[in-house]
């Protein structure tokens, strides 16, 4: 039973806002090509706050009394990080919270990376196995063993491990973390990057049949842009995040126009 379907896990996000020249503290211009070297001072100027999730706290209680545990994290988070009955997370959040401390910040990023809901059974596993969870997340590099034991884990695939490892402040084969979704994908594969993304070219529209091949030549791609220009992972993935919502608010505009 997916939480979002039973009547008392109901989840509320934010609603969609239009972002602003001014909030993103840039001067957004959209021209026909344009490659990552035209954007970078964007980039590094980003103040908007991306990747944040609320989710009610009455949800995750639902789902966890229909569990029999005796591990208590999971409690003991909704109650030191719910508030108002919510658990609003951003990346940082959950990065701070697991580097003060492992085991919370594991359930951080499984709480923020399903903000709409999780299954019955794939939670239950996830409570089951959160200290091999915490002991897996020991490793600051992941390799495709490790990678593979992530996704082995219930509702956990490429966009979500993408998101874990990132927020935990993890490699993957010896590259930054960064996270990928499908509006991303979107943006990573649309002409105007083409010239960036030069290892994403050889696998485009094979997101879903080829997620990890896809998904390792994204961070080459990645780690290429932030060898030249100096800038971090995570303010590549935030600014392939935000432009995506900017172009498509830009986009909706036109039509409406």
């Amino acid at each position: 039973m997916i939480a979002g379907h039973y009547k008392t896990n109901k989840v509320r996000m934010p609603e969609p806002q239009r972002v602003s020249e001014k909030l993103l503290g840039v001067n957004w211009k959209f021209a026909d090509h344009m490659a990552i070297h035209e954007q970078i001072q964007r980039i590094r100027n980003l103040k908007s706050t991306t990747w944040q999730t609320v989710s009610r706290e009455d949800m995750w209680r639902g789902l966890l009394d229909r569990l029999s545990y005796n591990d208590q994290s999971f409690p003991e988070f909704l109650q030191h990080h719910a508030v108002n009955g919510e658990i609003s997370l951003a990346r940082r959040d959950v990065r701070n919270i697991y580097a003060s401390h492992p085991t919370c910040g594991v359930v951080a990023t499984i709480i923020w990376s399903h903000a709409r809901g999780i299954r019955v059974n794939a939670l239950s596993l996830l409570v089951r196995d959160l200290t091999k969870l915490v002991e897996l997340f020991e490793n600051d590099d992941f390799d495709e063993n490790q990678m593979s034991q992530l996704l082995g884990q219930p509702g956990i695939s490429i966009p979500t491990a993408s998101k874990m490892l990132s927020a935990c402040g993890r490699k993957y084969k010896g590259k930054p973390a960064a996270i990928i979704d499908d509006t991303i994908i979107q943006v990573i594969e649309a002409p105007e990057f083409a010239s960036d993304f030069t290892e994403i070219s050889e696998l485009r529209g094979k997101s879903r049949s080829r997620p990890i091949p896809y998904y390792e030549a994204y961070l080459e791609d990645v780690a290429s842009i932030c060898g030249r220009y100096d800038v971090t992972a995570d303010m590549v993935d935030r600014f392939l995040s935000e432009y995506a919502l900017v172009d498509a608010q830009e986009t909706d505009q036109r039509k409406s126009a």
